[in-house]
């Protein structure tokens, strides 16, 4: 009951008694119940649950059943392929090398630096037997050398690269530099590089360059 129907009673002169008779037949007198006021929401809630539960199934086909780290597609790859993915990683890895260890002088062009430090790119140097660049990079050399028929004398001349520690670092490198600017050279392998290293072992001091270019220059330009 309002407070405006509170306020009528009262002012109507009604005493309790005719007041509590009033109360009792207004509980009595409810409206009935709505008839079928929760088919509409009950259809609703059906239908969204529905759109829930395939909207779920959706995304846990989309999303490889809410897996965090899906597993990766295995891609089978031909032996070509291997020895292609194989070479391009230690290309890369002796590019880094290069860039850290040799740019400075050599240039990242392989064009070397004016009448001081030697060319790279088309050098026969590089594309001589491996041996004669391994020895360079690890022990140095030292006097005048002849590249693409040009005299270089760099003052106190090439001093070995100590930070190309592992067989693995200097094969990396050298490949890199026998096959870049269009060089087209075979591959070094870390075979190779240990083979030499062993073998020079006993060379304490830089090379001395003319004898390296007569040993192995005058070889390759027979071959």
């Amino acid at each position: 009951m309002s407070n405006q129907e509170n306020n009528d009673l009262n002012n109507s002169g009604m005493n309790d008694e005719d007041m509590v008779e009033v109360h009792t037949k207004l509980n009595k007198d409810k409206h009935p119940p709505t008839q079928g006021f929760l088919i509409a929401p009950l259809v609703f809630v059906f239908v969204f649950g529905c759109l829930i539960f395939v909207c779920s199934i959706q995304l846990a086909h989309s999303t490889n059943g809410f897996d965090v780290h899906p597993p990766t597609e295995v891609v089978e790859l031909t032996d070509e392929e291997r020895e292609q993915l194989r070479l391009e990683r230690k290309f890369n890895s002796g590019k880094k090398l290069f860039t850290a260890n040799c740019a400075s002088c050599h240039q990242a062009s392989g064009l070397g630096l004016g009448d001081i430090y030697p060319p790279l790119a088309g050098s026969e140097w590089v594309s001589a037997n491996p041996e004669l660049i391994i020895k360079v990079i690890t022990k140095g050399l030292i006097g005048e050398i002849q590249v693409k028929g040009k005299t270089y004398s760099p003052a106190g001349g090439m001093a070995a690269v100590t930070n190309l520690k592992s067989d693995s670092d200097i094969a990396d490198v050298t490949t890199y530099v026998r096959k870049a600017w269009g060089n087209d050279a075979t591959e070094v392998t870390e075979d190779i590089v240990a083979q030499v290293r062993k073998d020079s072992a006993d060379q304490k001091d830089q090379w001395i360059g003319v004898e390296l270019q007569s040993t192995y220059l005058q070889v390759s330009s027979n071959e």
